[in-house]
């Protein structure tokens, strides 16, 4: 976490400060994150940096659990307007991250730039360590009354592979940006798949 120091800041200087530093990740792999350009497009002294975090290990993280709170906090959002229905949530978040004038959510752009530029790297690691992969707060605005089981193994790999559903989605969109609604059917008919299975009544076993 950043010092107090940090989060005692004018709003206008922490946030300058921050966009540098954003802009610093989305550029270069973080084994190249350098903290003399972040203080430059800053404009604070080096030293200030330090009043404000350990290392850049500490900044990275921090922007990290930063941006996996602002994901959490959408789709919570998300859930609770759909009423807890994991079904809707991917089409829901699809058409809140892109829309049919190409303005995609500004996080995920940051999102899509980090991951593209430290492939194979462990994001884990930089926000805490393993955690369960479905949150509290979405665990907690799901109806698991609207799935066969209700435990939250089970709900979770439901949400699992509705995120699967929605990343593949996204990545798609954004490398076909004049068919956004071919893809978005395409997203609707996985979780038609999702909410309905995909066999036939005959073919359909009871789970052991």
């Amino acid at each position: 976490m950043p010092t107090a120091t940090f989060f005692r800041l004018p709003e206008e200087k922490r946030e300058r400060l921050i966009e540098a530093c954003w802009s610093e990740l989305t550029r270069v792999r973080f084994n190249e994150v350098s903290i003399n350009r972040i203080i430059a497009a800053a404009h604070i002294p080096r030293g200030s940096f330090y009043q404000y975090f350990e290392d850049k290990e500490e900044l990275i993280r921090y922007l990290l659990e930063d941006m996996r709170e602002y994901f959490i906090s959408l789709l919570q959002n998300i859930l609770l307007e759909a009423k807890g229905d994991l079904f809707s949530l991917p089409l829901m978040a699809y058409d809140r991250l892109l829309d049919h004038q190409g303005y995609t959510d500004p996080m995920l752009e940051k999102f899509i730039r980090i991951m593209t530029l430290n492939k194979g790297m462990d994001m884990q690691s930089f926000v805490g360590g393993p955690c369960d992969f479905l949150p509290d707060q979405l665990w907690k605005a799901t109806d698991t009354s609207k799935l066969r089981r209700n435990d939250r193994d089970y709900v979770s790999q439901v949400f699992r592979m509705a995120c699967a559903a929605l990343a593949f989605a996204v990545v798609e969109a954004l490398h076909q940006l004049e068919r956004p609604e071919d893809t978005r059917k395409s997203l609707q008919l996985c979780m038609d798949l999702l909410r309905y299975g995909g066999a036939a009544e005959e073919y359909k076993e009871v789970a052991v």
